[in-house]
């Protein structure tokens, strides 16, 4: 025979649940070997660095961020980021170092993100 949770038990659980953190799914980027998370100045999306929306394929969009760190400092191997979740299904994108350069520099660099139904995002610092 079980007992019924005390007040207390249930005001302690509740409580825990609203103090975990909650993790935004509108930009979430990795690079190799760092976490990729950003924050501050950001407009409200969670990118500290670019943040851009893909074309639509499907009737959807995916949101990609770059961190300033990899624009600053651009990996030689380069960066593989995994775009904002969407109708179900995330995609990857693959940035070179040389693309990131030019995006630092100034130039716009087009990709296309992972198969199927791929976007393509322009990324271009303003």
């Amino acid at each position: 025979m079980t007992s019924k949770p005390t007040r207390r038990e249930v005001l302690s659980a509740t409580t825990l649940l609203l103090l975990v953190p909650l993790v935004p799914l509108g930009c979430s980027s990795s690079s190799s070997g760092n976490a990729g998370s950003s924050s501050g100045g950001d407009g409200g999306n969670g990118c500290n660095g670019i943040f851009e929306t893909s074309t639509v394929t499907n009737n959807h969009t995916h949101t990609l961020c770059v961190p300033t760190t990899d624009l600053t400092s651009p990996p030689s191997a380069g960066v593989v980021y995994t775009t904002s979740l969407s109708a179900g299904h995330t995609h990857t994108v693959t940035l070179t170092q040389a693309q990131l350069q030019s995006i630092e520099s100034g130039t716009a660099v087009t990709v296309t993100t992972s198969s199927p139904a791929a976007h393509d995002f322009t990324i271009s610092k303003m």
